[in-house]
């Protein structure tokens, strides 16, 4: 544990010279020590939040950036407190937990690569455009799985594409849920979207490349079956 990281475990760590209260996060001075145990500021607030979800996932993101843009050491918490990005970074955190993203990490990574604007990352355009590019590079197994963990969660799940409404299996296919490979190889995901209204059927086909599927489709036949014999129980 750092210097500074130890300064948190004490609320509102006290130093007192003549006569004074000084908070150690900002250096302000009291005349009294019930004043100081009073005071909140940002620096305070940001050492008090640090084992929050989205602080963490945060200062994991600011920690990942740094290491890769700038070729940097390892960041420590303290830096994340001082810099002026914090604010930025916890927005994106708690973007990520509460979008309840596929995969935090590659999405970061996927933004640092394609140099996407730091105040762009918590957007619903920049999640979308990286599943649809992370469903293709993944492979067919894990994004069965992941399909597997959302719809056990459900109360239907041996019924699901017969049950969940047009609107539910859109979604889950714009934010990798469900990925492609499903839409384009189970027969049960077909009679499913040939139930939906016009608006599930279009938001589906806006989040996938057709052509690229249909390739992939193409020159990984045994991939296709396997969906098919996951999804549908039949490759017939």
């Amino acid at each position: 544990m750092t210097t500074a990281e130890q300064l948190v475990e004490q609320v509102g760590s006290i130093s007192i010279k003549m006569g004074s209260f000084k908070c150690d996060y900002c250096k302000k001075s009291f005349s009294k020590e019930t004043t100081l145990l009073a005071h909140s500021c940002e620096k305070k607030r940001r050492w008090q939040a640090k084992n929050n979800q989205d602080v963490l996932v945060g200062f994991g993101s600011y920690d990942l950036f740094y290491r890769i843009e700038m070729q940097s050491k390892p960041k420590e918490y303290k830096d994340f407190v001082d810099s002026q990005y914090y604010t930025a970074f916890v927005k994106y955190g708690n973007y990520c937990i509460n979008t309840r993203v596929i995969d935090q990490e590659q999405f970061t990574r996927w933004l640092i690569k394609n140099k996407v604007k730091l105040k762009d990352w918590p957007t619903d355009k920049m999640y979308l455009l990286f599943v649809q590019d992370h469903c293709k590079r993944e492979s067919v197994e894990r994004a069965l799985e992941r399909f597997v963990e959302h719809a056990s969660a459900t109360n239907y799940f041996d019924t699901f594409w017969e049950t969940a409404s047009g609107y539910l299996i859109a979604d889950w296919v714009e934010t990798g849920k469900i990925s492609p490979w499903i839409i384009i190889s189970s027969r049960r995901a077909e009679h499913a979207i040939g139930a939906m209204s016009s608006e599930c059927v279009n938001r589906i086909a806006n989040c996938i490349d057709a052509d690229w599927w249909a390739k992939k489709r193409q020159l990984n036949p045994h991939d296709a079956y396997f969906v098919q014999e996951m999804i549908d129980g039949t490759t017939t």
